[in-house]
């Protein structure tokens, strides 16, 4: 059991009020452990599909590298090898991180790394999962994702290709009024002409400006 965890009720002034119309004025309560103020700031959601080449991870570490003086919070559930690899380096240059999670905190064993990250106050641990949930589900982990979306203010799409979950998800975000960015490779191509932006240092900046 991870120790110190906290609810944010949906009436509590602690909780985002995105939330409420992205979820038809229905959201899940909140379950947290860390610094639930980080949830206020410059948040910036990540996603990417399973599915990715390696030049588009080389592009993807690059680009992560550029967004240190951005000084924004980075919100994923860190699941897919992409959003490992972003997680591995935004770690490495001390941002503020979110880890949304599709399982209860009772059940999650954070590596060292994270729980220091926690207890330094720049790491947030955050479910919708009630204590009492036993395992993931498919319905558990497209919350989470929606999660994800709801808030953060962009979405950063690393590998989205056509068909894939991350398409869809961002197809969602772009249709509910979400700037996305996304990675400029070809497994992107059909989400850039859809309306997502193409990613840099500076595009992003200027959403959080």
């Amino acid at each position: 059991m991870v120790p110190g965890v906290a609810e944010i009720p949906r009436d509590s002034a602690l909780y985002p009020s995105a939330l409420r119309s992205y979820f038809d004025n229905r959201p899940p309560k909140l379950w947290y452990k860390g610094e639930p103020s980080i949830l206020a700031g410059k948040v910036l959601g990540i996603l990417s599909a399973r599915k990715i080449e390696p030049d588009l991870a080389l592009k993807t570490s690059e680009l992560l590298r550029q967004l240190g003086p951005l000084g924004a919070t980075f919100i994923s559930g860190w699941h897919s090898p992409l959003e490992e690899e972003a997680l591995r380096i935004l770690l490495s240059r001390s941002a503020h991180i979110i880890f949304c999670l599709a399982k209860s905190l009772n059940k999650f064993s954070p590596e060292v790394a994270v729980e220091n990250l926690v207890s330094q106050g720049r790491g947030l641990l955050l479910t919708h999962c009630s204590p009492n949930a036993k395992r993931i589900s498919r319905d558990a982990s497209l919350r989470r994702n929606q999660l994800v979306i709801g808030l953060s203010k962009g979405l950063l799409v690393l590998s989205g290709p056509q068909g894939s979950a991350s398409f869809k998800l961002a197809k969602l975000a772009l249709n509910s009024g979400k700037t996305v960015f996304a990675v400029q490779h070809p497994m992107n191509r059909s989400l850039l002409a859809l309306g997502a932006l193409p990613a840099s240092g500076e595009t992003i900046q200027r959403v959080f400006q």
